[in-house]
């Protein structure tokens, strides 16, 4: 079931809300501030957030901002009975999924919540289709992982992946026990993610009453216990992991997973160091999709592929303001970018005007007339390709001679 976060200091708006949300299946939680929603969100993990701008202490811009630190990818629908063009400018340019204006109408939220709930599908069946996003590419640092997965599945030692979040650790993961397996079937894999575990589940599946592991454990002898997110481990759940870890490791392989850098941390004394050190001996740091720019085009491909789109094509001009963003939400966010520029073209073809003006960051934006000599060439390839590369009848509907075509 997906949830929704409400944020709004009026009670009234809650119930309104809520009135119409629930019956679609939505779980609902509320909050009356933006540091209210910040817990909240911290709590419960929402889905979609659904946030007034104007509220004290802390409105909905500034909220936004927050949630995107805690989660770049998180789905925020803005709400605002103050509309203004700056203010609606502003929240998606710091990532917003839409902008309503009150009154709005309810079909008009409900096509907003639908769409978001839609975005949420397709990013979740994309992340459970297998490794072929994450291992895509050429790049100096993808082939240096696949290095990497192919050394450290010879052996049965506990794997650290660090990495920042979204860079599809849980793929390489899988690919690293599957590379062990070596084609062997039912050999268990089993993932645990402590980031959306308290402490008491944590204790209860992972260490057990008797600190020699819990049910996890158990569940994945013989094969792998993929432990997400281990930063979120308090200190004593650090320092009983690592005693978990050593009594098991004979049993099960143990993969960790961190977005966080750990030798920092324990260098601050701030992440204990026996759990560190009987993790850290095969460290795989993985890249971030900035650190691999030159295989975004692949993937892009492959995520439109995933989408049913394959026959949608990416002009130059938006696959270099592609390869030029700094990604801060990985793959989450090139999916989602992806989406909805497939989704807004118009001509089978991903332009830069599709792409949502965060990766279009005008600085980057070429001169008018190497843009307008850009989207000419594009429009003709466009009017080209639909012609079947007759060139005769493209340059009639064009009204240009021939010679003025690509590939003439």
């Amino acid at each position: 079931m997906q949830s929704i976060l409400i944020v709004d200091d009026m009670d009234s708006i809650h119930e309104m809300l809520d009135t119409f949300v629930q019956p679609l299946g939505y779980a609902t939680y509320f909050a009356s501030n933006g540091n209210d929603a910040i817990k909240k969100f911290q709590e419960e993990r929402p889905h979609i957030v659904l946030t007034d701008i104007k509220m004290l202490p802390m409105g909905g811009l500034e909220l936004v901002r927050k949630l995107k630190e805690i989660d770049p990818e998180v789905i925020v629908i803005m709400m605002s009975g103050h509309a203004s063009m700056e203010n609606a400018m502003t929240s998606l340019k710091m990532g917003a999924f839409d902008y309503l204006t009150k009154p709005f109408k309810i079909d008009q939220l409900m096509s907003a919540i639908s769409r978001a709930s839609k975005l949420i599908s397709i990013q979740k069946n994309s992340q459970s289709s297998g490794s072929s996003d994450a291992l895509l590419g050429s790049s100096a640092a993808i082939e240096s992982i696949k290095k990497a997965i192919a050394h450290v599945s010879r052996s049965s030692s506990p794997v650290l992946l660090q990495g920042e979040t979204n860079t599809q650790k849980s793929i390489i993961a899988s690919e690293i026990h599957q590379t062990h397996a070596d084609g062997k079937d039912n050999v268990p894999f089993v993932a645990f993610d402590c980031s959306k575990n308290d402490a008491n589940s944590i204790r209860e599946q992972l260490i057990g009453t008797d600190k020699l592991g819990g049910p996890l454990l158990k569940e994945s002898e013989g094969g792998t216990l993929f432990i997400e997110n281990i930063e979120y481990l308090s200190r004593e759940l650090q320092r009983d992991t690592a005693e978990v870890i050593q009594g098991k490791k004979a049993q099960t392989r143990f993969i960790l997973s961190t977005c966080e850098n750990l030798e920092r941390r324990v260098e601050k004394d701030d992440f204990d160091d026996s759990l560190y050190y009987r993790i850290s001996s095969h460290t795989i740091n993985v890249p971030n999709l900035k650190e691999r720019s030159e295989d975004i085009p692949l993937i892009a491909k492959s995520i439109l592929t995933t989408l049913g789109k394959e026959d949608v094509e990416i002009g130059d001009h938006a696959q270099g303001l592609l390869q030029s963003y700094r990604w801060p939400g990985n793959f989450r966010e090139l999916r989602e970018t992806i989406e909805h520029a497939s989704g807004q073209c118009y001509d089978g073809t991903i332009h830069a005007v599709n792409l949502p003006e965060r990766v279009r960051d005008l600085s980057t934006w070429s001169k008018l007339s190497e843009y307008i000599e850009e989207a000419t060439l594009e429009y003709k390839s466009s009017v080209l390709k639909a012609c079947h590369g007759d060139l005769k009848q493209a340059a009639e509907i064009l009204g240009c001679e021939q010679e003025q075509l690509p590939g003439s």
